[in-house]
């Protein structure tokens, strides 16, 4: 079942009018059992729908290439240490995938909740009995809503250039949802070094408070780099990193996007 079958985005569709899921006023429940298996329906759905997007979806994630960024979608319901759950969390995210290891962030880089993006969208997803009617109305506001957002944001120059939209407090990175990575990274794609190395001193900081010797060498290492102003080792070390990384999710790049 898929959005092509409904004509949910048919020409002829008023874009006012309520969809068949918002409608609904009572959501009949399902056994705890079939919360994974309607899950894994549901998340399979939007991977179809996204698909002639140019995303591919890879466990409950689904990934495109533009430009210098991943373009990440995850339809999240891992649950808790108390066990399965009925809800979703859908987060975006923008990856610049030049460093090892941004692709596995616990949280997205660049991260927003797909509500802070699409503010009428509703706040709560729950897996009931109506999932499929669920997944073809998350398809429609993903890309009605959602993919545009990315067309906004598709690049590391874009992203410098209106970086505002991603902020974060140098003093708790870690609260930001990543969002410095993707400036750090965005800057030295692009050769500045604006809020680069305020950045970086503090990951040196907290590898130094966690006596963290590898992620310390490997911050300073890159600080160098941009204080010397050598682009060209910086560019071949970033080259290579991107390399390694879309190897690794086996995902081929693009022609890139404006």
């Amino acid at each position: 079942m898929t959005l092509k079958n409904f004509n949910l985005f048919g020409k002829s569709k008023n874009q006012n009018s309520k969809s068949e899921f918002e409608k609904i006023k009572v959501f009949k429940s399902l056994p705890k059992e079939q919360w994974k298996p309607a899950y894994n329906e549901l998340n399979k759905i939007i991977g179809t729908n996204l698909k002639e997007y140019g995303f591919k979806k890879k466990g409950r994630k689904h990934y495109r290439l533009t430009n210098d960024l991943l373009e990440i979608i995850d339809v999240d319901n891992r649950g808790s240490w108390t066990g399965a759950q009925d809800d979703m969390e859908i987060r975006i995210g923008l990856v610049p995938y030049c460093w090892e290891g941004l692709t596995n962030e616990y949280y997205l880089v660049g991260s927003k909740k797909i509500e802070e993006i699409d503010t009428s969208i509703r706040k709560h997803f729950r897996i009931s009995q109506e999932y499929l009617i669920l997944a073809d109305y998350l398809s429609e506001r993903i890309i009605n809503n959602i993919l545009p957002f990315f067309d906004k944001y598709n690049s590391t120059k874009k992203i410098v250039s209106q970086s505002n939209i991603f902020p974060y407090q140098i003093s708790h990175l870690s609260n930001n949802y990543n969002n410095h990575f993707l400036i750090l990274f965005s800057e030295i794609k692009q050769r500045k070094i604006n809020k680069s190395i305020e950045i970086i001193d503090k990951l040196i900081e907290v590898g130094t408070l966690a006596k963290n010797e590898l992620e310390i060498n490997k911050w300073t290492e890159i600080k160098t780099l941009l204080k010397n102003k050598d682009w060209e080792a910086t560019d071949i070390m970033l080259t290579e990193n991107e390399g390694r990384e879309l190897a690794k999710l086996k995902i081929k790049p693009v022609a890139n996007k404006t």
